[in-house]
């Protein structure tokens, strides 16, 4: 049997076992029947099996990971290669950690309409997410939660406090490897989970953004995308400093304890809080924590930098010494002067109709460096921003020793979302509300 009649089976399972029930109009099975045809353009190739699929269809931004790159200790959870369940292209490992694989996919900006493909269509690119050591790879699994602590391992769970770098709050001083509570010691807590694990870039976040963006613009119903009935429709999260949404009330989430931070993955419902809208999707990116993100420094000498192609970035740590996640030997330089040329404080993402992301195919350019870190044109900027980029703000300053925050914390109200980027703290700061997450590249 071939790879695309084994996924058309497991569809037709599905489909079998699907309520015939509607959900805003919408039919549960049309929703699976579309899901099915779009897997059917294309030859029957692993490409096009493990696949990203397409925005507001269901199953879109994540996938089965194929047999052969999954690694040793790690299994599917039930469901992960049935595109309807709530379980799909999610995978747990040896740690006991809940991770979704994202596949290798391109893009294309025009204006601020946003294409996904996942083959390289003249005039995409390919996500810089999937660019390591100077080659391609196949796909990325990412910490479906916020890190928390059991016994001492940096993990993804539901229902932890999660892991700080503030010694009153969880501290990441208790995670094997780590030696002290500040925002570069999460370089070394990925570490507990194994040597191929690495703290979440700032393309991963980006590359996420992308796919919340897309998402929830061409979504026409809840099923497919939760979060596409309030806007901005992008995932909702734990910011507006009562455990709930700053713009859907609804959203609601469980305490840790810790003044309003929330626990792991609790938001209610679920899937509104997920990259993707579904419950197969990766939570915790809009609020509760801001998360240390790889890749992007700065320094006084240097200025901004942004990590190689060439670079292994599973190979970076934060221990002081050649090689580690300071050492600007393995960074490139990057003008961003136009949109952060001094301490500056708030600017937020957005202006009018203006294009918010530069759209450049030569991945040696300065427009798509930028974008892929999610650093908008000079006049994709405003004061208020809008809503179609959920008003996210980024935090303008010019600091030595950078630390790069992605998503923000359980306060910031308006400013929090996938787009939000911090650039105000240095490695050395401890914060309660900063904490971080895993990835993992196959």
């Amino acid at each position: 049997m071939s790879l695309k009649s084994k996924t058309f089976e497991k569809l037709a399972n599905a489909v079998d076992q699907a309520d015939e029930t509607t959900v805003d109009g919408v039919e549960i099975l049309a929703l699976a029947a579309s899901a099915v045809k779009n897997l059917n353009e294309g030859t029957d190739t692993e490409e096009d099996i493990y696949q990203i699929g397409t925005p507001g269809e269901i199953g879109f931004g994540v996938a089965t990971c194929p047999a052969h790159l999954i690694p040793s200790g790690w299994r599917g959870l039930e469901g992960h290669d049935n595109i309807m369940s709530p379980n799909y292209g999610n995978y747990v490992d040896a740690n006991g950690s809940i991770l979704v694989y994202v596949p290798k996919h391109y893009y294309r900006w025009s204006g601020n309409t946003l294409e996904i493909s996942h083959r390289p269509l003249s005039g995409f690119v390919i996500d810089r997410a999937f660019i390591n050591g100077g080659k391609e790879v196949n796909g990325v699994f990412v910490y479906k939660y916020g890190g928390g602590n059991i016994n001492g391992i940096l993990v993804s769970k539901k229902g932890l406090d999660p892991v700080s770098s503030y010694s009153g709050h969880n501290p990441v001083a208790n995670i094997n490897g780590a030696s002290e509570n500040n925002h570069g010691e999460f370089y070394q807590a990925v570490k507990s989970a194994g040597n191929g694990y690495f703290l979440t870039s700032v393309f991963i976040y980006s590359m996420l953004a992308r796919l919340s963006f897309a998402h929830g613009k061409a979504a026409t119903n809840q099923v497919a995308c939760a979060y596409s009935d309030v806007a901005p429709y992008m995932p909702k999260g734990c910011n507006n400093n009562a455990l709930a949404d700053t713009n859907d009330s609804g959203v609601t989430f469980s305490p840790s304890g810790y003044s309003n931070c929330a626990l792991t993955g609790s938001g209610e419902p679920f899937a509104k809080t997920t990259h993707n809208g579904q419950d197969c999707g990766i939570a915790d990116l809009n609020g509760n924590m801001w998360e240390v993100a790889s890749g992007f420094i700065r320094t006084d000498t240097d200025g901004f930098l942004l990590l190689k192609e060439s670079v292994d970035i599973t190979a970076i740590q934060d221990d002081g010494t050649s090689g580690g996640a300071y050492d600007t030997s393995l960074y490139d330089a990057l003008d961003i002067s136009d949109v952060v040329s001094g301490n500056d404080g708030w600017i937020r993402i957005g202006n009018g109709a203006n294009a918010v992301f530069a759209m450049n195919t030569d991945r040696t350019t300065a427009d798509y460096k930028r974008t892929a870190i999610g650093i908008p044109t000079q006049n994709g900027v405003s004061s208020g921003g809008t809503t179609e980029f959920g008003n996210d703000g980024v935090y303008r300053y010019l600091r030595d020793q950078m630390a790069c925050l992605a998503g923000a914390a359980w306060s910031a109200s308006s400013i929090a979302g996938v787009f939000a980027l911090h650039l105000y703290d240095a490695r050395s700061y401890s914060y309660y509300g900063v904490g971080a997450r895993a990835s993992y590249l196959v």
